[in-house]
């Protein structure tokens, strides 16, 4: 009888502690489930705003900037083109369009509302080995400084942008919701609202 004391004991004292640990591990369990939930919806509202702050829509173009100028005494230049300068310029350059992230808001139904700032440019870059210039003539009278060429180029450049504005924003905007839905579907939301704030 004493034997099985003996033995009876520890084992008790194991099964015991093994009950104890399954039932701290159950509590863990339903205590953690909010806390999961948060990150997850933390989660997807960080992947969403990388998705946001990649450029949805780049536009490369290439102008060939034809530039003169001409000194003038009142309203007449002056004789045997004197005063007169002008070249011929051809880059290469691009647009970068998008979208970023305002908020990001679930429902229960298994539905996503995601609220983005419009359309908008996010940045005309030069292709500076693309810059070629032709025909430089100038004048005693009218030179060509240094970095004439690159202000000449950045206000083509910002002439460009203007002129195609409506098309990058409108552009952005489609590829953000074709993007981000996607991206919802893939994790498993039913519907996706996108609005542009």
């Amino acid at each position: 009888m004493l034997k099985r004391k003996r033995w009876l004991c520890p084992i008790l004292t194991i099964l015991l502690i093994f009950a104890v640990l399954v039932m701290l591990y159950n509590l863990t369990d339903l205590f953690s489930f909010n806390h999961n939930e948060e990150k997850n919806s933390m989660i997807i509202t960080e992947r969403i705003e990388k998705l946001c702050e990649l450029a949805t829509v780049r536009y490369n173009y290439q102008e060939i900037l034809d530039y003169s100028d001409a000194l003038q005494f009142g309203n007449t230049e002056l004789p045997f083109n004197l005063g007169k300068k002008k070249t011929l310029i051809i880059y290469q350059a691009y647009i970068n369009g998008g979208c970023k992230l305002i908020d990001f808001e679930k429902t229960d139904n298994g539905s996503v509302k995601i609220q983005l700032s419009k359309g908008q440019i996010l940045d005309n870059v030069l292709v500076l080995d693309s810059v070629n210039i032709y025909d430089v003539q100038q004048d005693i009278f009218n030179k060509f400084n240094i970095g004439d060429d690159m202000v000449l180029i950045n206000e083509d450049m910002k002439q460009y942008a203007a002129e195609n504005e409506n098309e990058i924003v409108r552009t952005a905007e489609e590829n953000a919701t074709e993007l981000i839905t996607g991206f919802m579907q893939s994790l498993g939301y039913n519907s996706t609202e996108i609005v542009f704030q």
